[in-house]
């Protein structure tokens, strides 16, 4: 399959319908939620200087910056599968370029397409951790959503995308320390991306054949060959968003934990909890904890429903700088994980059972039961600082009217909050 194959199936995207429409904008305000989120952090507030002290302040700097803060909160919208993340490239790069409200649809749309694509045939899940199929992806992500925002042609969108993915690796190893390179490189991806589109307007030409089989297999040991099937015009309705800062690995665990401590359970009664999941969503959730790494706060499945259970407001805490308590830290230890083949599901479903005062309780929260989106981004809103919330709760207004400014203010918004110190949401 070479690019002008991939491209003419992303050209059939209607920018003018609805139901897609609708899923972009609510995609679109999540981003900017976790922008506004990973501005108001130490780390991410760094990233953005870098982006502001090292490019032009101009609108490429903050939309590579913007995509490295919102990535950086763990806290953006995933395709479970493919681990494909392309909402923290698709928005930025589309946001900076589009004029019309139609154009801007198609081009998140077909970002989200070529990056699950892309995601899913190097290997998801099954790449890691050897390739990062979310950081693989991104360049052709932000490469073909700048592009169609431009109202490229579809030769210069297939050149945009060979242009951006020339050279390009999901290799990234395991980064340590703060500000970490493993956001930076995706502000870099998205940067390269964006890049390409401008290159390919300019006339610049690759080679359109690079996605070939043999390419793709040397990305990864678990990578196949990229196929129309893999293309879904439509994948950004499989793109799911996340209701707390956690490793998708254990989201449904703290949903459905929740839902037992809303049926009456007291945490300080409890005297086990025992989650189950999927063998290979076990393993990030079960990693040791390091109260100083603020990744392994985020993927350590025991603290998190510790979080759940005593400091809810710090499941939507991003910088997660501030000590945890002890009564956290100490239900932490109360929990178990056990890898469960007879979980199926590519939403990596959960069960938990807890024992309280010897009483035995089970909860089970699958892909197919997760919380309302509308519910969820309004309370991801409501995290925020109230100024920012209400800047967001007027822009997801303006947007679902289909206002003819609103892309417009979507793009003001990012540039302000790419370009200003933000205050820290309650939770931090």
């Amino acid at each position: 399959m070479n690019a002008g194959d991939l491209v003419s199936i992303l050209l059939t995207i209607d920018g003018a319908d609805e139901s897609l429409r609708d899923l972009v904008n609510s995609h679109t305000v999540d981003a900017l939620v976790c922008l506004a989120a990973g501005a108001g952090a130490t780390e991410g507030s760094s990233l953005l200087a870098f982006y502001r002290e090292t490019g032009a302040r101009d609108a490429l700097s903050s939309a590579a910056g913007a995509s490295a803060a919102i990535r950086f909160t763990e806290w953006d919208a995933i395709h479970v599968p493919s681990c494909a993340t392309p909402d923290a490239m698709a928005v930025p790069a589309a946001l900076i370029f589009a004029q019309d409200h139609a154009v801007y649809v198609k081009a998140v749309a077909a970002g989200h397409a070529v990056g699950v694509a892309l995601s899913e045939a190097v290997g998801g899940v099954s790449a890691l951790p050897e390739t990062w199929p979310g950081l693989f992806a991104a360049p052709a992500v932000a490469a073909v959503s700048a592009a169609i925002a431009l109202s490229l042609s579809g030769e210069q969108v297939a050149q945009a995308l060979v242009l951006s993915m020339a050279g390009s690796s999901g290799r990234n190893g395991r980064p340590s320390g703060m500000p970490s390179a493993r956001w930076l490189v995706i502000g870099e991806a998205v940067l390269k991306g964006i890049r390409a589109a401008l290159a390919a307007k300019a006339g610049i030409k690759g080679d359109l054949e690079l996605l070939s089989p043999g390419w793709m297999k040397g990305q990864a040991a678990a990578a196949v060959a990229l196929e129309p099937a893999h293309v879904d015009p439509l994948a950004i309705a499989r793109v799911g968003m996340k209701p707390f800062v956690s490793a998708r690995q254990g989201v449904n665990a703290i949903q459905a934990f929740r839902h037992l401590l809303e049926k009456g359970v007291d945490p300080g009664a409890v005297d086990s909890v025992e989650v189950f999941l999927p063998p290979v969503a076990a393993p990030v959730a079960s990693r040791p904890l390091m109260a100083e790494d603020r990744l392994s706060t985020i993927a350590h499945l025991g603290l998190q429903l510790g979080i759940a259970a005593l400091e809810p407001a710090r499941l939507t805490d991003v910088d997660r700088s501030r000590p945890f308590n002890a009564e956290v830290l100490a239900f932490a230890e109360l929990v178990t994980i056990t890898a469960d083949e007879t979980l199926a599901g590519e939403g990596w479903p959960a069960r938990v059972v807890l024992t309280e005062k010897g009483q035995t309780r089970e909860g089970i929260w699958t892909q197919a039961c997760g919380e309302d989106a509308q519910a969820m981004l309004g309370r991801k809103i409501e995290s925020l600082p109230a100024k920012t919330a209400r800047q967001l709760q007027r822009l997801e207004a303006a947007l679902a009217d289909a206002d003819a400014a609103a892309v417009q203010e979507a793009r003001s918004l990012l540039m302000e909050l790419t370009d200003t110190s933000f205050p820290r949401s309650e939770a931090a």
